[in-house]
């Protein structure tokens, strides 16, 4: 364990954020829009290459450990929530723009909202968009909880307010060995279901 993120998934990491936050940013809010030729071509290009980023970052980034950096033994349990969140994230990221393409696509078709394939199409792209937020704020909330626990995952990754070693915090203390106690519960509750 306490391995640093290489620079490249550093870059990864921090310039997908722009990205995202680009995304958010410059969407549209109206099909109609889309009427203007130029915008639907940067919508798909835009769709095209945000898709294309997901996948390589995810073939990157895979590699490395959940808890890269972590100066801290992590439960076994809390590694697969901690995937789980990550695996949802991107699955969740490359909807947003296959939907997004789908919307284009359904638009140059002539197909209109009223239709129920780009009624579905919106509906997936904003449940996606929905979704990315939801996801993200636990993610950005898990680093700030790692960060205060000083487990070194925070260090791995941000360059800033970096870590010491695990916190001696009392309330901390008392925190993780709280979560600890419910991780083992739930392994023993899943070890039980298993007999």
């Amino acid at each position: 364990m306490s391995r640093q993120h290489t620079l490249l998934g550093k870059v990864f990491h921090w310039g997908f954020v722009l990205l995202y936050a680009y995304g958010i940013f410059k969407q549209i809010n109206d099909l109609s829009e889309l009427e203007d030729a130029a915008l639907l071509r940067f919508e798909i290009l835009f769709a095209s290459v945000f898709l294309l980023l997901v996948v390589i970052r995810y073939g990157y980034m895979r590699r490395f450990e959940t808890f890269q950096g972590s100066v801290v033994p992590v439960h076994r349990y809390h590694k697969r929530f901690a995937r789980l969140m990550h695996v949802a994230m991107y699955l969740c990221l490359v909807l947003l723009p296959l939907t997004g393409l789908a919307i284009a696509g359904l638009y140059t078709q002539g197909i209109g909202e009223e239709e129920l394939a780009m009624d579905v199409a919106i509906g997936l792209h904003g449940f996606s968009a929905d979704l990315s937020y939801a996801l993200i704020a636990i993610h950005v909330v898990a680093a700030l909880y790692s960060r205060i626990k000083g487990e070194g995952v925070w260090t791995s990754m941000v360059p800033l307010f970096t870590e010491k070693g695990p916190s001696t915090n009392t309330y901390v203390e008392k925190a993780v060995a709280l979560e600890h106690k419910a991780l083992q519960k739930v392994e023993s509750f899943v070890a039980s279901r298993k007999e």
